[in-house]
């Protein structure tokens, strides 16, 4: 396995970010080249975007690249990465890991499930949430967290329950929404946890340390959320 410098690839230009800030040594993270989103993958994974969009066809090519060589920094070699019923990635056995994409940035996150039980990443262009879709995603304290604290990004708090929900599906193998969790922001550190709300339906399972952190980039934000048993 590789050292703790080479755990993390800074490989975008789109929007130049120290990722290696969002992670522990454990986990291994790449964005996405330039021909990355151009390239071909495997035919097997092909076929998921024969009938796609180019838009669809870009992320979804860049998602798999990025995957793939945060994959073979933990040794595997390359291979097919395909999914499941819910169309969410399979990694090879032993393994956890997470893809997120929007217009033009992309990243991937990789690990084995040795001390990481789960992981999720999601990455949001810094632009301003849509009109209406505050109410939707933020818990009233969540928003007036926000508007005391203007010069975060609109979309953290959506980013933040994105990533958290990618690190906790694979154990729980149930769909949750944005009101089930309300996210406590720290801005001091770039981290977040969260809590379950009144309403949540959701038994989380409380073996696992969470840990969530967020880092903030001319064009984007970046969420990660992981678990480790202590």
């Amino acid at each position: 396995m590789h050292g703790a410098t080479m755990r993390a690839v800074n490989s975008s230009s789109s929007d130049p970010m120290d990722i290696t800030s969002l992670f522990p040594p454990q986990i291994h993270a790449v964005s996405a080249t330039p021909d990355m989103w151009e390239t071909p993958v495997f035919p097997e994974e092909e076929v998921f975007i024969s009938q796609a969009m180019l838009k669809r066809q870009r992320e979804f090519r860049a998602g798999r690249h990025c995957a793939r060589a945060a994959m073979q920094q933990l040794g595997l070699p390359a291979q097919p990465i395909l999914r499941d019923s819910n169309r969410a990635p399979l990694w090879p056995q032993g393994h956890l890991g997470s893809i997120s994409h929007c217009r033009d940035f992309c990243i991937a996150a990789c690990c084995t499930n040795n001390y990481i039980k789960g992981l999720g990443v999601d990455v949001e262009p810094i632009d301003g949430l849509k009109p209406g879709v505050e109410g939707r995603i933020h818990t009233q304290a969540e928003s007036e967290f926000m508007h005391q604290h203007p010069g975060l990004p609109e979309r953290l708090i959506f980013s933040a329950k994105e990533s958290l929900y990618k690190s906790y599906y694979p154990l729980l193998k149930a769909f949750f929404g944005f009101q089930t969790v309300e996210i406590q922001v720290n801005p001091l550190n770039q981290t977040f946890h969260y809590r379950p709300t009144a309403t949540a339906r959701i038994q989380f399972p409380q073996a696992f340390r969470f840990h969530g952190r967020y880092l903030t980039g001319e064009r984007h934000i970046l969420t990660c959320c992981y678990l480790t048993p202590d």
